[in-house]
């Protein structure tokens, strides 16, 4: 009996197909789990795609990929002031965004060397602001009187928000662990909170003293890490139980087709003390209006400046790389500078080699993103008040920047006198056109294009670039339905998944996009596993979902427990979870439960995906038919 009878016979007779439905979910799984698309699909799907925009540039650019000129292909770009409407910009955008962040195989392009030669010239960038602020400190009437008066303003601005030294208690208390790996000296990849309880911790020589303290202060981490079993007894952490590394450890990760992006993987100790400042870093900032749990604003703001452009937004080129140890001396107070200089590396290996930074702190650090936003939020203020200008509209996240258009001029020669690079492609100043935080608006319409991020290999990969499809189609055909140019491309992804699955594996338009085929509850009606139980407000399915990779096991059950202790002791996040764990099999229930017992997806161990019945989608949300 072949799947789409099954299926049919199902919607027939749901009650009595519990066993075969069971062997069908084992068949489906197995199904899921070996699939592989066709090598050419994604090449495909593109000119599908590109054929179906049917514009000069979508047409040229399947010209491209049909003769293999990948490099020209993703390098191509369209100018935004070039057109006279969202419309056809927005087909034009797309186009050219498609592939543009897919890591493509392209004759003569080596996108970590693009980044080892970014990495080194942001070094060298650095290292002129560092002597130009050595200069300036010296002597101060050198620089322009604006710049000054910027500078000023900003110091007093920055103590304004931190005060002049750092809590000690505030400081403990927020020190967390990441959900990324760690630099140390025997062992590479470790992520899980298990792994990082159990190991010993690596740290700067800098920051020995400071590091055993904080492990002392979480008793069932210094009992974890000494074998301390005694019952009560709260045991003192030593610099010799640590692990010393001189710094972090540079890697590159995908970016673009033609780049990849420096990050930096700190030891364990030091991200767990970063984490705890950048974390006070962002309280402080909430109390003064930047909110860095929130990218609404700063989309508002570009949405805003393309409709009225009274607004201008900013992107800086490699931000976090060019963040001058110089600049940040000079801007914060003594007693924050002490104590984010003494938890930074200093020196990170790179090429097989220790490098001394000219930076302050890379991306991978704890409070890198903290530290760059309150700089670039101090700096723009400082420009609106030389400008008597209402600082009210400022916005920063990070180095998304938006700013009044009258304090553009200024705000550039401050930050470039800083040693920051402004993005030109991605700032506007002028125009229908901004962007901010991944919102792209032309004239108030959203134009963000959709980006394939991963070639179309196993069925995950499907499930994300046929969803991203079908929401980009309704987006652009809201609230009608989704729009007919799309569907040639989403068809030929559709099409390529095994029909038990695209007849089975329905979602609302509101899951995951690598939980299944995102579909309106009609469509969605062809699956026996949709359901509508109890007469609840929600609905029941099916789901792809993405577990972690299991690791070895656990050498004793203290480490278990510490990992355990930890958590209720850090704000009892899953304590209900807890309360509702079986008797026996406690173990095996923990790690299906708790993603960070292991690596998550997006770390360096990957993830095994597993298909799951009854999940819970809530109210089953539509995207409308194709028109």
């Amino acid at each position: 009996m072949n799947n789409s009878t099954t299926i049919s016979s199902w919607n027939e007779e749901r009650p009595k197909a519990g066993n075969r439905q069971k062997a069908f979910l084992g068949s489906l799984s197995r199904t899921l789990s070996d699939f592989r698309a066709r090598p050419e699909l994604l090449n495909q799907v593109a000119s599908d795609l590109f054929c179906s925009l049917n514009t000069p540039v979508s047409l040229t650019c399947e010209i491209l990929l049909r003769y293999g000129e990948l490099e020209q292909l993703v390098r191509k770009a369209v100018n935004p002031l070039d057109y006279t409407s969202a419309e056809s910009f927005r087909l034009d955008y797309q186009a050219v965004s498609f592939l543009k962040k897919a890591p493509l195989k392209i004759a003569g392009v080596d996108p970590e060397e693009a980044a080892v030669e970014k990495f080194i010239a942001a070094e060298a960038a650095c290292r002129e602001t560092n002597q130009r602020i050595r200069n300036f400190v010296s002597c101060p009437e050198r620089v322009p009187g604006p710049i000054r008066r910027v500078i000023s303003t900003a110091m007093g601005k920055i103590n304004e928000v931190l005060g002049s030294r750092v809590n000690s208690r505030e400081w403990m208390v927020a020190c967390r662990f990441g959900p990324g790996a760690f630099n140390h000296p025997r062992v590479k990849g470790l992520t899980s909170l298990y792994d990082k309880l159990q190991v010993r911790p690596s740290v700067t020589p800098d920051m020995e003293e400071v590091g055993a303290s904080l492990v002392t202060g979480m008793p069932q981490w210094a009992r974890s890490i000494t074998d301390t079993e005694t019952p009560g007894f709260w045991p003192f952490v030593s610099v010799s139980d640590l692990d010393r590394v001189p710094g972090n450890r540079v890697t590159f990760v995908p970016k673009t087709a033609v780049t990849h992006r420096a990050i930096a993987i700190e030891p364990l100790l030091n991200i767990y003390a970063q984490l705890g400042l950048g974390a006070i870093m962002r309280r402080r900032l909430k109390r003064f209006g930047v909110n860095l749990d929130d990218q609404g604003p700063n989309q508002l703001g570009a949405r805003l400046g393309a409709c009225d452009g009274s607004l201008a937004t900013i992107d800086l080129s490699s931000a976090s790389d060019t963040v001058a140890k110089e600049l940040v001396r000079l801007l914060l107070p003594e007693g924050w500078f002490s104590v984010l200089d003494l938890t930074r590396s200093k020196v990170g290996s790179f090429q097989g080699k220790w490098l001394r930074y000219e930076k302050f702190s890379s991306m991978g650090n704890g409070y890198t993103f903290e530290l760059e936003s309150l700089i670039f939020w101090a700096l723009t203020v400082g420009v609106c008040s030389e400008l008597n200008i209402s600082a009210e509209q400022v916005l920063v996240y990070g180095d998304d920047i938006v700013i009044p258009v009258a304090a553009f001029d200024l705000l550039e020669e401050v930050l470039t006198w800083s040693g920051f690079s402004l993005n030109k492609a991605k700032s506007f100043r002028s125009g229908p056109f901004r962007e901010s935080c991944g919102k792209d608006y032309y004239e108030g319409y959203d134009v963000r294009p959709f980006f394939q991020t991963e070639l179309l290999e196993k069925a995950e990969s499907l499930f994300a670039c046929c969803n991203g499809l079908r929401l980009l189609a309704s987006r652009w055909c809201r609230p009608v339905g989704c729009d007919q140019r799309l569907r040639a491309a989403w068809s030929r992804c559709f099409r390529a998944m095994p029909h038990s699955v695209t007849q089975s594996l329905k979602v609302p338009a509101h899951a995951g996009v690598t939980d299944g085929v995102m579909s309106d509850w009609d469509e969605a009606q062809v699956s026996p596993f949709v359901l509508n139980k109890h007469g609840w407000e929600g609905s029941f399915g099916l789901k792809w979902q993405a577990s972690p990779q299991e690791g070895s096991e656990p050498s004793n059950m203290l480490g278990v427990v510490a990992s355990l202790l930890y958590r209720l002791s850090d704000g009892g996040r899953f304590q209900a979870q807890l309360h509702g764990a079986p008797r026996e099999g406690w173990r095996q229930w923990l790690s299906e439960q708790d993603s960070s017992v292991s690596a998550s997806p997006r770390q360096e161990r990957g993830a095994i995906y597993r298909l799951r019945n009854g999940a819970f989608y809530g109210p089953w949300t539509d995207l409308g038919p194709w028109v």
